[in-house]
């Protein structure tokens, strides 16, 4: 269920809240490419697999909004 809170929000704010997360896993990719060629070896995905199931929460409350929006 989502909470009372995420249903609240209108579609800017969800996707103003898109477009940060995909800011952040933008940068937590780059910061993935910089420590693979430093090291040689690939760090764990632990953060951008966060970011991604945040991501994938906004669109489908995005979804959600939009098939249950009444258009007369």
């Amino acid at each position: 269920m989502v909470s009372k809170q995420l249903q609240e929000l209108s579609e800017q704010d969800l996707s103003y809240m898109e477009k940060l997360l995909g800011e952040a896993l933008a940068k937590e990719m780059e910061q993935d490419k910089t420590w693979k060629n430093k090291n040689g070896y690939a760090r764990p995905f632990q953060k951008q697999r966060q970011i991604l199931n945040c991501m994938n929460a906004v669109r489908a409350q995005k979804d959600f909004k939009k098939k249950m929006a009444v258009k007369w």
